[in-house]
Parts: C-alpha cells; structure tokens; sequence
C-alpha cells in the first residue's frame, strides 16, 4: 500500500506543460564585444528560464542560420547549432554556453556579425538575437559621447545608439568611414563637426558589408541604419563633404520611436543667426524615409546632392528658416523605392505641422531656394503651403522644377524653368551630371559662398543648375 501511494504521488508530481507557455531569457542579447586582432574566439553564456510551476519540453533550442551560423551553441554538454527535446522543471533554469570564432583582420565579414538563438515551446518561438564583432574596428555601443575626435586609422561602428553629450563636441576628421547598425542613430545633443574633403570624404553607412545576403545585393537597399538626429538644444553643426548612404530607417530612443529619416533637425531654440546645421559638399542617397527632416529647424545646404528617398527629399514643418544653393534634390524610384503613387513628393515646405484631422502647430517660415534642381518621376515634386498664424515666405530663384500645378502666388518665382527634363547622364545609375544640351546649363545666378560644385570644378558664369556644373 505504501508503495502504490509514492508511485501515485510520483505520477502527480511534476506534470508536463502541453500547451500555451512562456520561456524567458537572463539577458535581452547577446554580445560578443571581444576585438581581436586576429583569429580567436570567445566564450559568453545566457540562462533560459521556466516561470512555470508545470515541467516543459522544449522541442528545440537553435540558431536560426544553422550550420551557416557563425556562432555555436553548449548545453547540457551537447555543443552543436541546435539541441532538441530538452526538459526543464517549473521555476527552473537551464544554461547555454555560446561560442564564437572571427578572423577580424578578412575585410569580407560585416563589422557586426549576428544571428539569433530560437527556442520552440509548444509550437511557440522565443528568441534572443546575437552579436560578434566582425572586424577590427572602433565600437561605439550604446554609449553618451564626451568631447573627442574620431580620425581615419579604423572605422568607427555604431551599435545601439550614440549620443553626443550636451556642451560637448563630436569631429570627424575626413577620410573617417562610420559604420551604423540596422536599429542604431548618432544623437546629437551638444555638437557636430564632419570636416571631410574634396579628395576625402567622410562616409556613413550601414554595418553589413556582405553582398548576397537576405534579399541579393545588399550594397544599395535603403533602411540599412537610422541616421543623425539634431535635438533642439544642438546648434552650429556643421557637415562638410559627406557621404550619407542606405540609411532613413526608423529606430527607437529611450522607448521612443524615432521618425524614419536620414537627417532630422529639431526646431532652432537658440536662434543666433548661425544655421542650426550647415551642409556643404554633401550627399544623402536611398534613404528609406525622409532624406532631411525637419521641424522648425534652421539649414543651410550648398552642393549638395539628396537623391532617391522613400519619403520626401527634404521636408520642413512648423516653419524654420532655410537656405538651398546649388543643390540636386531628386527621386525616380527604384526597385527599393516607390516614387510613383505621390504619397510623398521631393520637397515639402510647410509652415506648421498637422497634430489632428482639424488641428495643427505652426511658426513662421522663411525659405530660399536658388540654382536648385527639384525634380522627379511625378508631375509635382514640390509643396509649398502655409496657415495664416504665422508668416511665410519663399523664394524660388532660378531654379529648374517639376510642378505641373501652379505654386501659391505668395510664393515669390524668378526665372524659374517649370517641368523641363534638367537630362541627368543616368539617375538610374546615380550620376546627376548633366547631358550636354540640359536646360540648366548655364541658366543660374551666383548663390551661396562656394565657387566649386560638387566635384571641386569651378562654376561658369553664369553656373548651371544643381550640385554639379556643366563644361564642354
């Protein structure tokens, strides 16, 4: 009788969970921040907890590339990518070493190599991703940066964010190559200098490098990374010759969801003459959102080139103060990009910003616009709308642009060239040079503090339209 009561008791004792459930991880990633310098491993490990009181049977606990994974996986002393059918008792924990070997010297890997460990429970999946540095290279992970100077012996690579801290200032020398996360931003609340060259630009972009991954060719798919974001307090920031490339993706800050743009400027609170940003020599490509946003900030941008983005190409609420010169400001679409339903449009000048369906926020608005190219595949490329509230004023002058609506008439135009193909050698292939026979060759007037374009070559008199001058 005994026995029979212990075998009962036993049988009852510690159920299995055959439904629904829940795993939970001691950690929300894992990181491998080990930098070689050369081909080694390193070691990290995680706990998988059951806040059950039942016992679970987890089908399996793998890496979602497989054996194509970088990473290796240890528990219960069965190493391998995947382990199958392990149990755990109610309130318990299991460990899971996970291991890694780099070469970070092969220029082939993506600065950032990950995966993510997948843990199946009653046909539900948990997971947990995984990162390694793939190159020697300079780590900027989650971090509040003080005053200092990143140069050009080894990339800089940006993971979980970046904040320029306030009263402090960030320089980038030329010839520095920055390097983003996919969820990642530089923030900046104090100051920033990029001071690249003619001969040596500064180039920011994403963090994955290896073509053929996930959807082919990966070197041009916008939304690879954030962006910049200037906070109201940040003022006198200058970028010169710059390379912003596949960024525009929307991330988060502090829980927060930050807008999906390659550039945003937040409203110019100091207001002391000096634009809040000042943006020469520049170009941003493919960004997935707005190229530069802007609310109620201040920007002045000469040669500059803003081309292919899925939102507008520069896009301005609440007001602000801007002046464009001699810049190339377009978008045809491509196979990443769709240009061709008019949800959004090049440019877009505003002088509030929407908050309802019948409210909104505004401030007032003055804009400028000379020897400028806005243009694109719709019949309009270019808004320009204003609330009484406050003033507004823009001036268009001798610009080319594509707008088969006419413009408000408090809009001020001087010798404008309305809905002529400015004829780019090949947009398709991210060459805005102008064909010979181009309606803005020559049709400009002296803007701006530059006498060179884009290239460096020194502007005709009169110049040509756009970021890059035209010589026979």
């Amino acid at each position: 009788m005994l026995s029979l009561c212990c075998f009962f008791i036993a049988c009852k004792k510690d159920p299995i969970l055959t439904e629904g459930g829940q795993v939970r991880f001691s950690v929300d990633t894992v990181l491998f921040d080990t930098v070689f310098t050369n081909q080694g491993s390193a070691t990290r490990s995680l706990k998988i907890f059951n806040p059950q009181k039942e016992r679970v049977e987890i089908k399996s606990i793998r890496l979602k590339q497989g054996d194509q994974s970088p990473f290796t996986i240890n528990i219960n002393g069965t190493s391998g990518k995947s382990v199958q059918n392990v149990k755990l008792a109610g309130n318990d924990s299991l460990w899971v070493f996970s291991s890694v070997f780099i070469d970070p010297t092969n220029e082939d890997n993506p600065f950032i190599i990950s995966d993510e460990l997948i843990v199946t429970l009653n046909d539900q999946e948990f997971s947990i991703p995984f990162f390694a540095y793939g190159q020697n290279a300079y780590y900027i992970v989650d971090s509040v940066l003080q005053t200092q100077t990143w140069g050009n012996n080894r990339p800089y690579v940006i993971m979980r964010n970046a904040l320029v801290d306030a009263h402090q200032t960030l320089t980038i020398n030329a010839g520095a190559r920055v390097y983003v996360h996919q969820d990642s931003r530089l923030f900046v609340l104090g100051n920033l200098k990029i001071n690249g060259t003619a001969t040596d630009t500064v180039v920011f972009q994403g963090d994955r490098l290896d073509p053929l991954v996930w959807i082919g060719d990966y070197i041009d798919i916008p939304g690879q990374w954030g962006g910049l974001y200037f906070f109201k307090e940040s003022y006198g920031n200058e970028i010169h010759y710059a390379i912003f490339k596949n960024g525009g993706a929307s991330t988060n800050f502090l829980g927060n969801t930050v807008q999906a743009a390659t550039i945003q400027v937040d409203k110019d609170t100091v207001q002391n003459g000096i634009p809040k940003l000042l943006l020469t020599n520049s170009v941003i490509r493919s960004s997935q959102g707005y190229g530069i946003l802007s609310f109620g900030g201040s920007i002045q941008a000469e040669n500059c080139k803003i081309v292919e983005c899925g939102g507008e190409n520069v896009m301005a609420f609440e007001g602000g103060h801007y002046r464009f010169y001699d810049c190339t400001i377009a978008t045809f679409g491509s196979t990443y990009l769709n240009h061709a339903s008019g949800n959004s449009v090049v440019m877009g000048l505003l002088n509030y910003l929407p908050t309802g369906q019948n409210t909104y926020q505004s401030a007032a608005l003055d804009a400028e616009l000379k020897n400028c190219i806005v243009y694109g595949s719709l019949e309009n490329e270019l808004i320009c709308d204003a609330k009484n509230d406050h003033p507004a004023s823009i001036l268009l002058d001798h610009c080319l642009i594509r707008s088969v609506e006419a413009l408000p008439n408090w809009v001020q135009q001087n010798n404008l060239l309305l809905n002529q193909d400015p004829l780019f050698t090949d947009y398709l292939g991210n060459d805005h040079h102008l064909k010979e026979g181009s309606p803005a060759i020559q049709a400009g007037i002296q803007a701006g503090n530059l006498n060179t374009d884009l290239d460096g070559k020194p502007r005709q008199m009169p110049p040509s339209m756009g970021c890059y001058e035209w010589w026979p």
